[in-house]
């Protein structure tokens, strides 16, 4: 059929694309070296263009294969592709912006969620199930850490680590359901990715709320990307302007308030307000330094970060910012080995039985529900699980080698929180958010994880705001970059959203408790239990057992009560 398309249209774009096998009869041999320089510089008249698509293609696939734009070649990609241009040939002659059968160029590309390592080279698209593993539990690991002792002091030590096994649990459930639904209807309706699938069970509306929720946890995921960025960034550049004016280490070493033996803080209750007390601060208050005027935390730090970061979000390409994924996977990792170093200087500090010690641990507290909503932000996946599910090479063990991802994730949260909870050696109660922030700012070990943390941090915020962006734009005007204004504009938009959190709301905790609830609501606890449902439906002639409607109805109910427990959480 190949043949027959290309000598009926040999000028046509189909004829210009390397057809499905060239090994075969049925293609054609592979473009030369000129005929595939030619046509790279006519691909950039193209307005559309996707992101899986492959503009070069070795000439002996077994013996060479390569990599455009670091996505490694794939024969479903160029299967893919080569559909999609015959389709559009199809379409005839159109009227206006008519987009029917178009190459989709929306769907965020699975290089983004795993971790670049220099020097090697994939040599097929698939992954192997550990590659897969280790992706899921990299893409899910994250600030979370840094925030779960803080979390499961909130919830008691017992309901904590209870909880984090329960929700585990239920996360797992509904991204396998996810998996499930898609894996009937995913090749066989060449559906792209998750909110393809919500357009084709659920209409428009699905769509649109599968978009739009996906959008805000990423937008809660920058403001909390923010608020740390900009505490990494004071931090580090205080700690160096102390070292460069203050003569004396011993000095140096205690030049912050109320730090202990181990270098740690205990903050005081005014920090933990909900919102910042600008008129109070260093900007505005009588006798402060020039430089605590210029370099404050309260305002200007957020502020000069907005303008670092905003020529590096307008890039039109993302692409040389995943040659940085590696450094998440090496962040989280050294905060581990932080907290174990730490653990192991401190020793075991619990009590649970006198009330009026120190180191007294409730095994329950009423502020559990602040736990359980930052678990539905630490343990989302269900908006990408489709995107790097579907590039494991053995996709009948998809479901295992999902579980094991969870089971991983949550040991390594249960270590974290249940590590620094136990051995934290002052006042429970005093665990911050950001546990950096219980640490002196002259503890080397503190400085290093800021430092780290910054760059690996401003090497993933473009990252979100270009998925964000896409999703955004594309929804809007069909088109993931319809002008230069229209990126700058948006970018601004989300500047602005994430200075307006660091300013008014720095607090790690209760953005991600908020935003966690609120989208895990739809994203983990209701669009995949709809969907589950409809498509059980769906196979069985409209029906299905009591038992489905009840297990999923629970589901979205505790998803439900969760939203609405963290407004009674207090601070």
């Amino acid at each position: 059929m190949n043949r027959d398309v290309d000598a009926i249209l040999p000028d046509s774009d189909v004829a210009s694309e390397v057809t499905l096998d060239s090994s075969s009869d049925v293609g054609r041999s592979s473009p030369t070296l000129k005929s595939l320089q030619a046509r790279e510089g006519s691909s950039k008249q193209r307005t559309r263009r996707p992101f899986h698509f492959q503009s070069t293609i070795s000439a002996n696939r077994a013996e060479s294969p390569v990599l455009v734009d670091a996505v490694p070649y794939d024969n479903a990609q160029e299967a893919t592709y080569s559909r999609y241009k015959y389709y559009q040939r199809l379409r005839g002659p159109t009227i206006g912006d008519d987009q029917a059968l178009l190459i989709p160029d929306h769907v965020v590309p699975s290089i983004f969620f795993y971790p670049y390592i220099p020097g090697t080279v994939p040599l097929t698209g698939k992954q192997s199930s550990l590659i897969t593993i280790f992706a899921v539990w990299n893409t899910m690991m994250g600030t979370s850490l840094l925030s779960m002792p803080w979390a499961v002091e909130q919830a008691g030590l017992v309901a904590g680590l209870s909880l984090i096994v329960v929700m585990a649990g239920i996360c797992f459930y509904t991204a396998f359901c996810i998996l499930q639904v898609y894996g009937i209807y995913g090749e066989k309706e060449n559906l792209a990715d998750f909110p393809d699938l919500c357009m084709f069970l659920l209409g428009r509306a699905g769509q649109w709320v599968s978009v739009l929720f996906s959008a805000l946890s990423l937008l809660g995921a920058s403001a909390v990307y923010w608020v740390l960025m900009s505490n990494f960034l004071y931090h580090t550049v205080k700690y160096v302007y102390d070292l460069i004016t203050t003569t004396s280490s011993v000095h140096l070493l205690t030049i912050d308030d109320n730090s202990s033996a181990f270098n740690l803080f205990c903050p005081d209750p005014i920090d933990n307000l909900s919102y910042s007390s600008l008129l109070n601060g260093p900007l505005f208050r009588n006798g402060a330094s020039t430089f605590d005027k210029i370099w404050n935390l309260d305002l200007t730090v957020p502020i000069y970060m907005a303008l670092l970061l905003l020529p590096l979000i307008c890039l039109k390409s993302a692409t040389f910012f995943t040659k940085f994924n590696a450094l998440g996977t090496v962040s989280v990792f050294y905060i581990m080995a932080f907290v174990v170093t730490k653990a192991s200087q401190w020793g075991v500090h619990v009590e649970f039985n006198d009330t009026s010690s120190p180191f007294y641990v409730p095994l329950l507290r009423s502020n559990f529900p602040a736990l359980s909503g930052m678990l539905s932000l630490a343990l989302y996946l269900h908006n990408c699980v489709v995107s790097i599910m579907k590039n494991n090479r053995h996709q009948e063990s998809n479901g295992r080698d999902l579980s094991i991802a969870y089971i991983l994730v949550a040991l390594t949260y249960l270590g974290i929180g249940a590590t620094f909870y136990l051995t934290f050696p002052l006042e429970k109660d005093c665990i911050e958010d950001n546990l950096l922030n219980n640490f002196s700012r002259s503890d080397t070990l503190t400085v290093i994880a800021r430092v780290f943390l910054l760059f690996q941090m401003m090497t993933v915020f473009p990252l979100l705001a270009y998925i964000l962006r896409t999703q955004i734009l594309y929804a809007f005007f069909n088109s993931i970059y319809p002008s230069f204004s229209h990126v700058f504009s948006l970018n601004v938009a989300l500047l602005t959203i994430c200075v307006i959190f660091a300013v008014f709301l720095p607090q790690v905790g209760t953005i991600t408790r908020f935003s966690g609830a609120l989208c895990g609501l739809v994203y983990v606890f209701t669009l995949p239990s709809i969907l589950y449902v409809v498509s059980y439906r769906k196979q069985n002639n409209g029906h299905a057992p009591a038992w489905v409607y009840i297990v999923h109805g629970l589901i979205i109910l505790c998803g439900l009560l969760n939203l609405i427990a963290q407004f009674i959480v207090t601070n």
